[in-house]
């Protein structure tokens, strides 16, 4: 194998690594400048090499062992860096593990800062990457066990994180990942546009949705095979002044699912700026894991122009803005791409009003 920036990557190993990105996780893997790390050291030599990292490597946190306190950054870590014999880490992490969508990258490094070893959270999680670009900045060897990165092969959830699509079903991401690592090819079903020459060679694009191992869409489908969801929905919000998160969950499901769409294709949530300080809305965005825009009554005025929307004087005389949930979800859209399309007009249901624009989606750009 060839080096890479002084020093070789060490692969070793059939074993697979897979992580789903979570809802409203922004799907896309960070770099180790992005992410934010804790450092976990043990004697002075470790901590000595924790600085080291952090003097490369900014939003980096530097701590001395202590199981407790890994247990309460568990949950909201990005990685975790620990300096110190595997055996240690392992037998810590162990209770802490929930799973693949959720764990933090997890690395171990020996003292002398020789090898930086990507023990949890391989692919998707980013320990993988993150692990190759401390190993560089230390002039080290990164130790990398996954089956598809040995083998040279696609990682699946890597190639959907890339593309910003939603991972529906880990065990059939794992049977999958298994039939790629042993040479079979994956049939894969989607009416998204797709670059011919950007298709995995471990692909067959099929024209049938019942011979699909794998589907692309975000449209409710009936199959058993794995379905990723490309992130490209925006959903507006209008609702009146206290409106709880409960009722605005129950209108964005029933509207989706009327709509015959995935809820995991919704990847931005989209209101008024004078609903900054609506706590159903907030709520519900904070329990959803789907970020929140709020755009001004004039730039919604303006998208209802352009659109040709409806105008309501009762929403004009409480807003200012002519409407707020269709324009919101357009301009929530056109943050996505110039290509938008309103999918789902508003719909008014009880306290809350409801609407859907898609964003073009190409695969693999």
């Amino acid at each position: 194998m060839g080096t890479e920036n002084k020093r070789e990557r060490i692969r070793c190993g059939p074993g697979i690594e897979s992580r789903s990105p979570s809802p409203g996780s922004g799907s896309g893997e960070k770099s180790a400048k992005e992410r934010i790390k804790t450092v976990f050291y043990i004697t002075e030599q470790g901590r000595k090499l924790a600085g080291r990292i952090a003097g490369r490597f900014p939003h980096t946190e530097i701590l001395k062992f202590n199981a407790n306190k890994i247990a309460s950054l568990w949950s909201t870590s990005d990685s975790m860096i620990f300096i110190m014999a595997s055996g240690i880490v392992v037998r810590t992490i162990a209770p802490l593990l929930k799973d693949k969508m959720t764990d933090p990258a997890v690395i171990v490094m020996d003292e002398r800062g020789s090898f930086v070893i990507s023990l949890l959270s391989g692919h998707i999680g980013g320990a993988n990457a993150l692990a190759a670009e401390v190993a560089d900045s230390l002039d080290a060897q990164a130790v990398i066990t996954t089956a598809s990165d040995v083998q040279g092969k696609l990682s699946l959830d890597v190639w959907a994180s890339e593309n910003d699509l939603y991972i529906d079903d880990l065990g059939k991401l794992k049977t999958l990942s298994m039939k790629i690592v042993s040479g079979e090819k994956i049939k894969v079903y989607t009416k998204l546009p797709f670059l011919k020459e950007r298709v995995p060679e471990e692909f067959e694009i099929v024209r049938k949705l019942e011979d699909a191992d794998l589907i692309v869409s975000s449209t409710l489908l009936k199959s058993k095979a794995l379905f990723l969801r490309p992130r490209n929905l925006v959903a507006g919000i209008g609702c009146n002044r206290g409106t709880e998160q409960g009722e605005i969950e129950e209108v964005f499901q029933s509207v989706l699912l009327e709509a015959n769409l995935s809820l995991h294709s919704v990847k931005k949530l989209a209101t008024i700026d004078v609903k900054s300080d609506e706590q159903g809305i907030l709520d519900f965005s904070r329990q959803r894991g789907i970020p929140l825009a709020f755009f001004s009554n004039d730039d919604l005025n303006d998208a209802a122009r352009e659109f040709s929307i409806e105008s309501s004087p009762a929403v004009k005389a409480a807003t200012g803005a002519v409407a707020v949930c269709e324009p919101a979800a357009i301009l929530g859209a056109m943050e996505m791409g110039s290509d938008i399309t309103l999918i789902k007009p508003k719909e008014k249901r009880g306290n809350v009003t409801l609407a859907i624009a898609k964003a073009k989606f190409m695969l693999s750009e």
